[in-house]
C-alpha cells in the first residue's frame, strides 16, 4: 500500500491536481453557474470525506484527507479552454500512481471517477456533464 511518503512533492502535486482538475472540469463542462459551483463543491467535499473514512486504499486516504491546494487559476480562469490540460493532468496523475504505486492505481481510478460522478449528480447529469464523464474515465486509461 502506497502512501503520500512514496511520492515526491512534485509527483504529489500533480496528482493532488487530478483532484481539483476533475471536480473544476465536470462542474464547468456544463458552462459556469454560480450557484450550482457551490453545490458541486459540497457534493465532492462530502465524497471526499466518506472516502477518508472507508476506503481500503492508504493511497486514496491519503489523497482525500490532503485537503485542497491552491487552485491553478490558469486552468480554471477560461472555462472554455479547460478541457484539454485538464484531462491532459488526469491522465498524467494515472500515469504517476501507475508507476509509482501500481498496486494502488485502480483504487485511483475508482476515486477519481467517483469524485466526478459526486460533483455531476448534483442537479441530475446532463448530457455535456456526461460526455464530461466518459473523457475523465478515457483519460484515466
Amino acid at each position: 500500500m502506497a502512501t503520500k511518503s512514496d511520492f515526491t512533492d512534485q509527483q504529489w502535486e500533480d496528482v493532488r491536481y487530478a483532484l481539483e482538475d476533475t471536480m473544476a472540469y465536470v462542474s464547468l463542462s456544463n458552462g459556469p453557474k454560480f450557484f450550482e459551483s457551490f453545490k458541486e463543491a459540497g457534493a465532492a467535499a462530502h465524497f471526499m470525506a466518506d472516502q477518508a473514512k472507508s476506503s481500503t486504499s492508504t493511497l486514496v486516504r491519503d489523497l482525500a484527507t490532503s485537503g485542497y491546494q491552491k487552485r491553478d487559476k490558469t486552468l480554471t480562469s477560461d472555462p472554455t479552454n479547460l478541457e484539454a490540460p485538464a484531462l491532459a493532468r488526469i491522465s498524467a496523475a494515472a500515469k504517476i500512481v501507475g508507476e509509482v504505486a501500481p498496486d494502488e492505481l485502480e483504487a485511483f481510478k475508482a476515486f477519481i471517477v467517483g469524485l466526478a460522478d459526486a460533483t455531476a449528480e448534483v442537479n441530475g447529469v446532463d448530457k455535456r456533464e456526461s460526455a464530461a464523464l466518459d473523457k475523465v474515465k478515457a483519460a484515466l486509461g
